[in-house]
């Protein structure tokens, strides 16, 4: 754990978790501020002190997502309290897969998010930043998934159709929804999460590397308005969520 800007009080801070299948949640000193070991399937928060104690900008309310599409997303958040030094500002921070990261700094209450990832999810949180350089506390994070594009000239149906606990049948229904016929399909794929992996597949040429899945058929051509039915096996050791995210011969394609 790092804290840019932030240094925690020493001492071992007081951790609640949540365990898979406790019957509720349980509190004891553990770990350190930098340091924390998370439990498998857990629930787990803690709050650190400052070391030295300054005073802080008020923080803004609880950001809200909205006009979500799938590169383009707008949050706004109530305007933080008080009475305030000239020259405040406010931060939004973006946190996805790969970390946290600083996305615009804005005097309004509202930040349009744009060049996102589509079916991607992400979480967002705002500071208040003052004329000297020092931040509030953060809002609660909040969580949005993008979506994929409204117009594409290709779409997929996803469905599990046979579900046992630890691995499912999909089905996939991959439609030409362009003006021209695509020849030589390839489709390609991720799962959500890395507890998930390719068993098998039909009615195409199917390859796996971890997560990423293609499926494809050179010898096979699409047209308009048409559409293609293929399936696979994939296996689950999480929660199971089903690919939002699929390319057809490099496009990205609407999913259903």
């Amino acid at each position: 754990l790092r804290y840019p800007g932030f240094a925690p009080a020493p001492g071992r801070p007081v951790v609640t978790s949540y365990l898979n299948g406790a019957s509720g949640p349980a509190s004891a000193p553990a770990g350190s501020a930098t340091a924390q070991t998370l439990p498998p399937y857990s629930l787990t928060s803690f709050v650190l002190r400052p070391a030295h104690r300054r005073a802080l900008p008020a923080a803004p309310g609880t950001p809200a997502v909205t006009a979500v599409t799938d590169t383009t997303a707008t949050v706004s958040w109530p305007a933080a309290k008080g009475r305030h030094r000239p020259g405040r500002s406010y931060e939004v921070h973006l946190q996805d897969a790969a970390g946290s990261h600083p996305v615009g700094r804005t005097a309004r209450t509202t930040l349009a998010l744009r060049d996102l990832r589509a079916g991607t999810r992400y979480t967002v949180t705002v500071v208040t930043r003052d004329v000297g350089g020092t931040t509030s506390w953060s809002t609660p994070a909040v969580a949005f998934v993008t979506g994929t594009p409204a117009d594409s000239t290709c779409a997929v149906h996803v469905a599990d159709t046979n579900d046992w606990g630890n691995g499912y049948v999909g089905s996939l229904g991959i439609t030409n929804t362009g003006t021209e016929p695509v020849e030589g399909w390839r489709l390609e794929f991720a799962f959500p999460r890395p507890w998930q992996s390719f068993g098998s597949g039909w009615s195409a040429t199917w390859t796996a590397e971890g997560v990423h899945v293609t499926a494809a058929d050179p010898n096979t051509t699409i047209a308009p308005g048409s559409t293609v039915s293929v399936g696979y096996v994939g296996n689950y050791a999480g929660p199971n969520i089903l690919p939002r995210v699929f390319t057809l011969n490099g496009t990205v394609c609407t999913t259903r």
